[in-house]
């Protein structure tokens, strides 16, 4: 039985979702290391989420982000993925980190955003619904809430990673127009285009708006190879 983990609950003909972690990484502590960024294939898309445990009281934010920054471009240069998605550092309780912790986040989140921005390939996403307060948090203060009794903000957190990687895989799809292909065959893809429109603003929160009972693949042929980078989050599947 396929469960939510189970490839972000994504269509398997359009995303094949491969994870890879290690807690407790540090960017300062060998991130580049062979079993960490080593690639028997090429993703297409790589959503990583790293930082937090390099934060500390000497923490430049600034140059952090860049540091992050800069394994997104190793990434996208180096090792030649298609798309790279940095997600926002998340924050933690006062006893669990140092002083100014949650200061240092937002800090680097905003320098993230900002470094992001003129990057082709490489884009900042803020997760919502991990800000207002930490309830979010499990008892260590560190990691998220993730028991047999309440594993809500882990499966929202999973859906964050969802959201993001449809939305910026979009910008992968071939063009919707292109002369070798028939014109039923591009007729078909203008009318793809505006179900997957459509269920974009469904997964953005738009009111209103209902998810289309049946979804069809993103393009004809095309399968994504998607890799979660995790080294924040002990594990993206069931309880610990």
């Amino acid at each position: 039985m396929q469960t939510e983990t189970d490839n972000l609950n994504l269509d398997p003909k359009v995303f094949k979702v491969s994870f890879r972690g290690k807690g407790g990484l540090r960017l300062s502590k060998r991130v580049f290391r062979a079993e960490i960024l080593h690639f028997d294939s090429i993703s297409d898309v790589v959503f990583l989420q790293i930082g937090e445990n390099d934060i500390c009281e000497s923490t430049n934010s600034e140059k952090l982000a860049r540091d992050i920054i800069s394994v997104g471009q190793y990434l996208r240069d180096g090792v030649g993925v298609k798309l790279v998605i940095i997600g926002q550092l998340i924050r933690r309780m006062q006893f669990a980190s140092c002083q100014n912790f949650n200061v240092f986040v937002v800090q680097t989140n905003e320098h993230l955003k900002r470094f992001a921005e003129p990057l082709g390939g490489i884009y900042f996403w803020g997760h919502r619904g991990f800000w207002k307060d930490f309830h979010y948090l499990g008892p260590d203060g560190v990691h998220l809430l993730c028991t047999p009794a309440e594993d809500q903000p882990m499966r929202k957190f999973r859906c964050s990673i969802r959201n993001a990687v449809i939305l910026h895989s979009n910008v992968l799809r071939p063009p919707l127009c292109h002369p070798k292909r028939e014109p039923g065959e591009m007729m078909w893809q203008r009318e793809e285009y505006h179900h997957q429109h459509h269920q974009l603003k469904y997964i953005m929160g738009k009111k209103g708006k209902k998810e289309p009972e049946n979804r069809r693949r993103l393009t004809l042929s095309m399968c994504y190879q998607i890799l979660i980078m995790n080294f924040w989050q002990k594990k993206l599947g069931s309880a610990y």
